[in-house]
């Protein structure tokens, strides 16, 4: 893996919008279509808003997500509102989107995330401070079974964590390494430390680590 650090979010999201942003012209060289899958929170952001002002063929970008809570689409904790909000406006305004949450049964939108969401070209991770990744939680009683890419070659999968409220749609260990260009948002020193550790071996105890054992070539955009 590469870490790239940074001494602000902004100088961060203003690097890590700029790598996106190539890769997706890099894509668009080869291919007619890109499909982006982001992730939720507060911390992408001013990450969003920087990479809508960038001017790229977004007609041709579909956009979805990473994971998401199973509630309702305009609600403040959805990923999916955070991303209308915040993504889809500016030159990005034109990119197409495709929601994990499509149903009121969990079954069912999960199955028609498997069905319609295909050959995610790049995707942007985050990590929680116990070494989560995509809703993979170490606390989740599915841990062991989304991260078996053996037992568990859907994409989408639901994930029911201990520690934080609602439960997930959200890509599988299968599923994130499929996706050619992973990239890694983290911030903080306390992360830092727990990426370098996840970085050295395998352990439940960081599902991160499994997706960093695997790709070598994920890269880390990283702020104190």
């Amino acid at each position: 893996m590469k870490i790239h650090e940074y001494n602000s979010a902004d100088e961060q999201a203003s690097a890590l919008s700029q790598a996106i942003a190539n890769t997706i012209e890099q894509v668009l060289r080869d291919k007619p279509q890109v499909t982006l899958a982001v992730s939720g929170g507060k911390s992408p952001i001013k990450l969003f808003e920087k990479l809508s002002h960038f001017d790229l063929a977004w007609d041709k970008v579909t956009l979805t997500l990473v994971d998401e809570r199973f509630l309702a689409t305009d609600h403040a904790d959805s990923n999916e509102n955070l991303v209308r909000k915040h993504l889809l406006i500016n030159h990005a305004e034109q990119a197409h989107f495709n929601g994990l949450v499509t149903t009121r049964n969990i079954l069912t939108s999960v199955s028609n995330a498997n069905l319609h969401i295909k050959n995610i070209d790049i995707a942007i991770l985050g990590m929680g401070e116990d070494g989560h990744t995509a809703s993979i939680f170490p606390c989740c009683d599915e841990l062991k079974s989304v991260i078996d890419t053996q037992l568990t070659q859907e994409k989408y999968v639901i994930t029911t964590p201990k520690t934080a409220n609602y439960q997930r749609i959200g890509l599988s260990l299968a599923g994130i390494l499929e996706v050619p260009n992973l990239f890694i948002s983290i911030n903080g020193a306390n992360k830092l430390e727990i990426i370098t550790k996840a970085s050295q071996t395998k352990s439940l105890q960081y599902p991160i680590s499994y997706v960093l054992a695997e790709r070598k070539d994920s890269q880390i955009f990283w702020h104190n």
